[in-house]
């Protein structure tokens, strides 16, 4: 599950940053809070994190906005809610992590929007190409029935054998909740599993299922393997091989900082306020971060990437999905802000 990349602060996701008056915000019997006021507050607590991430998010829709439309980030959205059990399931999830639905959209379509931009602006050598493809093993489809204890497990391999169907025990039994509405079925690569559950699962073909329970720290799994393709060639699995190679992109909060450092140089950023005019220091390299401004630049690259990823990891905790994996990611982490790339987007 794919993690990438950028903050969504969505405590300011109203404030207009440009443009304050004298209007009242808030009043109380202690008198009124201005815009004034409340810009210039907003502005030493957040103002440089918040005014790096709308003016990245302004290039890079102006660059890539035209892939990264509304049709596109709901049809990802659409993805990872029946991913993680459907609609219900999917907001107690985002609800844990403070999203509601719009916020988490934005999380995804700042995700998109730097996947985008790392797409268009690396390419490999056939070098790189090669090393992958050799070290490449094709992602599997597989099924699980996750459980507390053996028991259980062997009962349910016994109820397979008799002519049960996995599908439904999974719904029935199984404590993953990011997959059991989904029958259990997960598509997963070498690595991206916890090793027990990894060579049960390697060592089936399609169509079977372990005779005996796989025990990891999460519990005990039944699984069966549903589709485990062959490896193609080179030429036929290179576009499967650059999409993994971008993908390691994504989760390397250096690669996504060079990127981005790279188009907003481009941009012509002009900042009139005086206050916040180091803002994009970090991205332009018109000065030496102090280890303060470092910390803000990393966020500004990664924290939605972490965002995101507290989502997938909220949702796995109890599946066989190895933690230490990305935060997509695309979808991982990970982008601009220390969620995206997101183990999410792109999956």
């Amino acid at each position: 599950m794919k993690k990438l990349l950028l903050a969504t602060a969505t405590i300011l996701a109203g404030l207009t940053i440009a443009g304050c008056s004298d209007s009242t915000v808030a009043s109380s019997t202690a008198g009124k809070i201005t815009e004034d006021e409340f810009y210039e507050a907003m502005k030493e607590t957040v103002g440089t994190s918040m005014l790096q991430q709308l003016i990245i998010e302004d290039v890079l829709t102006d660059l890539y906005g035209d892939k990264v439309t509304d049709e596109v980030v709901d049809k990802q959205y659409s993805t990872e809610e029946e991913n993680y059990g459907g609609a219900e399931a999917f907001e107690y999830i985002m609800l844990q992590q403070g999203y509601t639905a719009d916020s988490y959209k934005d999380t995804i379509r700042l995700n998109l929007l730097i996947e985008a931009a790392v797409k268009d602006k690396t390419d490999f050598t056939d070098e790189e190409i090669q090393a992958a493809y050799d070290e490449y093993v094709p992602e599997v489809t597989a099924a699980h029935i996750l459980v507390e204890d053996e028991e259980t497990a062997k009962d349910i391999i016994n109820q397979l054998n008799d002519g049960a169907d996995f599908a439904e025990l999974a719904k029935e039994y199984s404590t993953d909740t990011a997959t059991a509405e989904n029958g259990g079925e997960v598509t997963f690569s070498s690595g991206e599993m916890v090793p027990e559950f990894e060579e049960a699962a390697y060592a089936l073909k399609d169509g079977e299922t372990t005779t005996e329970p796989v025990a990891t720290d999460y519990g005990f799994h039944v699984i069966k393997m549903i589709e485990k393709p062959e490896k193609g060639t080179l030429e036929e699995e290179t576009d499967t091989i650059k999409d993994q190679l971008i993908t390691t992109k994504l989760a390397d909060s250096a690669s996504i900082q060079a990127v981005i450092s790279g188009i907003m140089k481009d941009a012509n950023i002009i900042i009139d306020d005086k206050d916040l005019s180091t803002a994009m220091d970090a991205y332009l390299g018109t000065e030496e971060s102090t280890t303060e401004e470092s910390a803000v630049e990393e966020s500004a690259v990664d924290e939605s990437a972490t965002d995101e990823s507290a989502v997938d990891e909220s949702a796995t905790d109890e599946s066989a999905v190895d933690e230490s994996a990305t935060d997509e990611s695309a979808v991982d982490e990970s982008a601009v802000d220390e969620s995206a790339v997101d183990e999410s987007a792109a999956e």
